[in-house]
């Protein structure tokens, strides 16, 4: 069996991607008048799935304005320097954030609740928003292989590009 090289993690904003959601989803859901969505897999996109979910929120959804966003690098790169993995990609988008993390002994589901909760913390002492800010869960994949890693950098290193951004825009990178 392969090693781990690493994980390519992705923390949605809070409200933006919901069961029913026309992309698809991943959540695991369930109502009595339209079933079960099975989890770990892409579930087909259901406006009324979708409307549902919306009606339940608590919260209006959650994008990052420009002061949360610097909260989120700030805090991503002060978790980063506390820890044994490295962030090779990364890019802190209004809607989402993407990280490429090198492996680690720890849980990484664990390491991304962490993360998680770190930067909620910082955008709620140093900004005016006082809702939750990422949606519930994770979303995380493992990294096997170097054509897999490379894609995923690439991948991430695109978001930053098409913002106007260097490929690599935070200090905390590693190359």
């Amino acid at each position: 069996m392969a090693n781990t090289m690493g994980y390519h993690i992705v923390l949605a904003g809070y409200g933006l991607w919901l069961p029913g959601d026309s992309r698809g989803s991943w959540s695991t859901a369930w109502d009595e008048q339209i079933g079960f969505h099975h989890p770990h897999r892409l579930n087909p996109g259901d406006p009324v799935r979708q409307r549902m979910a919306r009606e339940r929120m608590k919260h209006p959804p959650a994008r990052l304005t420009s002061a949360m966003s610097q909260q989120v690098i700030t805090t991503i790169g002060k978790c980063e320097a506390s820890s044994s993995w490295r962030i090779v990609a990364a890019s802190v988008e209004p809607s989402h954030t993407h990280l490429l993390v090198t492996y680690s002994e720890r849980a990484i589901d664990n390491t991304v609740k962490w993360i998680k909760d770190r930067c909620t913390k910082a955008i709620h002492l140093h900004t005016d928003h006082s809702g939750p800010v990422w949606c519930e869960g994770r979303w995380r994949s493992y990294i096997f292989d170097d054509m897999t890693w490379t894609n995923t950098t690439d991948y991430i290193r695109r978001h930053n590009l098409r913002r106007g951004e260097p490929a690599d825009p935070y200090p905390w990178i590693t190359p």
